[in-house]
């Protein structure tokens, strides 16, 4: 009888093992989602702000001169990386929200392509033609400025709000180093 005994706490002793080590890799794997997701969320709040500041700085650009205009493009470098990681994302209107918002940064692209494209050939017309363009032109870049305005700068403040509930603060993020072990390298 003993011997069944032994033989049945031990198959309990082994599935409590088993158990445990599953558990505490569930908790690891977790834990390291959830670093991961925090570096996330920091990298786009970061890049979102950058964002801000680009489209805040030409939207304050007035002047008489009808082909001025910032050089600046939006920042979509690190939302174009991470992409493929978007599914450790937790909140769904965060999701939602910052994907709108890099849609209407790309229409923007495109709106401040074709009035470069505007502007340039308005460089190289005769003073006729120009005062011909020059209302277009003007009406171009009201356009953007409004579309940056009205639309974009109205979701950045939306993203950056759903961010920072995220991360739990409301200052500019720290954005915490990644999973990866660090390499060493270099004298000691």
């Amino acid at each position: 009888m003993t011997t069944v005994f032994d033989f049945i706490l031990e198959i309990v002793a082994v599935f409590v093992g088993v158990f445990a080590a599953f558990e505490l890799d569930n908790y690891r794997e977790a834990s390291a989602e959830n670093k991961e997701r925090l570096r996330l969320l920091a990298l786009i709040r970061r890049e979102v702000h950058a964002n801000e500041q680009v489209l805040t700085s030409m939207t304050r650009i007035e002047t008489d001169d009808p082909v001025s205009v910032e050089s600046s493009r939006s920042i979509r470098n690190i939302w174009e990386g991470i992409t493929g990681k978007l599914v450790i994302l937790r909140n769904d209107e965060l999701l939602e929200a910052t994907t709108l918002l890099y849609f209407q940064l790309a229409n923007l692209d495109r709106l401040l392509d074709l009035y470069r494209e505007y502007a340039g050939a308005y460089l190289y017309a005769s003073p006729n033609e120009r005062m011909r363009m020059e209302p277009r032109l003007k009406d171009q870049r009201t356009h953007y400025v409004t579309f940056i305005n009205g639309y974009v700068l109205p979701q950045i403040s939306l993203v950056l709000r759903f961010t920072d509930a995220e991360l739990g603060h409301s200052k500019p993020a720290h954005v915490p180093k990644s999973n990866a072990k660090p390499l060493k390298t270099g004298v000691p």
